[in-house]
């Protein structure tokens, strides 16, 4: 299993220093959340544009910082377009012999096991509807 240090320097995201970097990193294979985003196995069309070699975000920071980032060789995430509502951000399809890894500073990493999965944005209820703020 990978520790944070591994991934910090195969994606070259880099966590904050109270994260322990020895600690191993989970992989997810149905669901998971990170902050305010969220990773669930759907069955759905897979994902056909490559992820860049540099990552892409998905959710960036409310202050512009601490930008929820998706890596990973030869995986595949199409972003929604504003289709699916704003809770929808793409589709991740992470091929068999891959992994993917969803990155934030504040957070560390969690690992995307092969797969197809819906990456979105987690709500909450106070008072109001409203998208979480990480």
């Amino acid at each position: 299993m990978a520790t944070l240090a591994d991934i910090e320097q195969a994606t070259g995201v880099t966590v904050f220093d109270y994260l322990a970097r020895d600690a191993e990193v989970p992989v997810i294979t149905v669901a998971a959340c990170q902050g305010d985003v969220s990773v669930r196995r759907v069955e759905q069309t897979a994902a056909t544009t490559p992820l860049p070699k540099t990552g892409v975000p998905v959710v960036r920071g409310e202050a512009g910082g601490n930008t929820h980032s998706l890596h990973g060789a030869g995986v595949f995430f199409t972003p929604s377009g504003g289709s699916g509502g704003e809770l929808v951000l793409g589709i991740l399809t992470v091929p068999d012999g891959c992994e993917a890894i969803l990155a934030h500073p504040e957070h560390g990493f969690l690992a995307i096991a092969p797969g197809t999965f819906e990456v979105g944005r987690q709500r909450e209820f106070a008072g109001e509807w409203r998208l979480v703020a990480d």
